[in-house]
């Protein structure tokens, strides 16, 4: 699932993912998913793609990509279950880069994570540390380490979704995507992640304690490809 080559960190590339295909999807099957930032999104999965609706209406996708199409949240099944904000073209075919707004699916047990089948076929999601992380050989990388694009998705958990463009050099998005460049290099997994940006296990303190995840609200209230022919 591996799928960028130069993670320093604007490159752009066009790459099909995992289609939502379960045999209910087809009719326009809806579901929910919450970010990182606790708000909720329908999430309906038709036609090889699963678009995602804010339930807050004042939180519109921004991709502030180029090119024509139409922004739109879409889910993406990385080893991290994310929600994306993409342009979305007539050609059906998503572009990400580095530079696309993203943040993680947030959860509070299993069922949170989509477990259902909305994702692709032999790809399962757990809630573990307060995030959907897959649990499927499908998702392991060659080296176990992250991916990259999951490392920027996790120092983008506590950021709200751009209200305007640009978003790559707006702060603190900008900083953070520094961060991860020095530390991932070109490499398309990354080995650690920034200490002020979102962990997928937890933390242990000094004295061998696990720190406790940053509650969530999963009801909706904030706190503060895709090929689809």
């Amino acid at each position: 699932m591996s799928r960028i080559t130069n993670p320093g960190l604007v490159t752009t590339l066009v790459f099909i993912l995992a289609a939502c295909t379960s045999s209910s999807d087809s009719s326009g099957t809806a579901t929910v998913v919450t970010d990182t930032l606790g708000w909720t999104f329908d999430v309906t999965c038709g036609n090889g793609l699963c678009t995602l609706a804010c339930r807050d209406t004042d939180i519109v996708p921004k991709s502030c990509a180029n090119g024509s199409g139409t922004d739109a949240f879409i889910l993406v099944a990385d080893p991290l279950l994310s929600i994306y904000a993409v342009r979305v073209p007539s050609s059906g075919q998503v572009q990400l880069s580095a530079a696309n707004p993203s943040r993680p699916v947030a959860c509070a047990i299993d069922a949170d994570c989509l477990v259902s089948g909305l994702v692709a076929p032999g790809v399962a999601y757990a809630c573990t540390n307060g995030l959907c992380q897959c649990t499927s050989e499908a998702c392991a990388t060659a080296d176990g380490k992250p991916l990259t694009y999951d490392v920027l998705t996790l120092c983008q958990a506590d950021l709200d979704w751009p209200a305007r463009c640009p978003y790559i050099t707006s702060q603190p998005f900008a900083s953070r995507i520094s961060e991860v460049a020095s530390l991932c290099g070109s490499m398309d997994t990354c080995a650690k992640v920034p200490a002020d940006c979102r962990q997928l296990t937890p933390v242990v303190s000094a004295d061998g304690g696990a720190q406790p995840t940053v509650p969530v609200a999963l009801d909706g209230g904030a706190l503060g490809t895709i090929d689809t022919m």
